[in-house]
């Protein structure tokens, strides 16, 4: 499943309104781009609906991702994934090379929906540092030699020379996408562990949103069912899950939709109810706040055939 930048492209001009989508890059033939910048120049901010692996091989670039600095020194590995702003400034002759990829190329059936457009970019939000892969680090594995090979087989284009690049790139991204998939967890454990005592005080209830989401739950229901009372609740939730019961109980809902909207054909108002909501157009509405989509459109990109 790829990429779909369109879905994001209102929200990338308002929050970085001087970057540019660049097209035109990768093609069903030609899925994979592997260049060598060398050239003492700046880029403009852009972005893209294809995975920019980075790694530097002489002296050191600074990186603007999504408005964070980031220093790539020789030996570094910068990973972006589609979507990030970004744009380079070369130091000292610097030269690095550079592989594009797209998605379905790498990983169609493989990446989740969720992986590409939410799991990932909220980890990595998380944990700036998690796209660099220092050369301390790098060395001790097969990484930079995977990456030449890369380059060898693209420059020879010997026979099946894309499912050896293929291959290697996999090889990569699995490294990657594990090290990502820890750092997740980390982060986790580490909201666990700061609100568990709060989290356990509010098991019941968070089991029964779990269960009951599509029923008419209130915040007056669920302070009753944790034994506090209403002021006390809805102060004590917040803190603890970072959102208030109702924005709580509409991401569950919400959650549970989009499972409806790709495996069924249920009209969007009969999942709206399914799921809990009495009005559709509140429904779309909050829909859209939380995945940045309609329903519809929703159903059109990611929906089963």
């Amino acid at each position: 499943m790829s990429f779909n930048i369109e879905n994001f492209k209102d929200i990338l001009k308002q929050e970085f309104p001087g970057a540019h989508y660049e097209d035109g890059k990768l093609t069903r033939n030609e899925p994979v781009m592997c260049t060598i910048i060398s050239k003492d120049l700046d880029s403009d901010p852009h972005y893209h609906e294809h995975i920019e692996l980075i790694y530097v091989t002489n002296s050191e670039l600074e990186a603007d991702v999504n408005k964070k600095k980031i220093m790539v020194r020789s030996g570094d590995m910068l990973v972006l994934i589609p979507g990030d702003v970004h744009n380079y400034r070369l130091r000292n002759n610097c030269s690095y090379a550079c592989i594009h990829a797209d998605i379905d190329f790498l990983f169609s059936g493989i990446l989740s929906n969720s992986d590409l457009h939410y799991s990932m970019p909220y980890t990595l939000a998380k944990k700036d540092e998690a796209r660099v892969f220092r050369a301390a680090e790098l060395d001790k594995t097969e990484i930079p030699k995977l990456i030449y090979g890369i380059f060898a087989e693209y420059k020879e284009r010997n026979a099946f020379y894309k499912l050896a690049i293929r291959s290697d790139l996999s090889k990569i991204a699995l490294y990657v996408f594990r090290k990502w998939n820890k750092y997740q967890e980390d982060v986790s454990k580490e909201s666990t562990r700061s609100s568990g005592k709060s989290v356990f005080r509010l098991s019941e209830v968070l089991d029964l949103i779990d269960s009951e989401y599509m029923k008419a739950l209130t915040a007056e229901q669920m302070a009753s069912r944790a034994g506090m009372s209403y002021s006390y609740f809805s102060r004590f939730f917040k803190n603890s899950m970072g959102h208030t019961f109702s924005e709580y109980l509409n991401l569950v809902r919400i959650k549970a939709s989009e499972k409806l909207l790709i495996n069924t054909d249920l009209p969007i108002s009969d999942i709206a109810t399914a799921v809990g909501f009495s009005n559709t157009s509140y429904f779309i509405s909050q829909f859209k706040k939380q995945l940045h989509i309609t329903p519809k459109r929703y159903r059109t990109n990611f929906g089963n055939d």
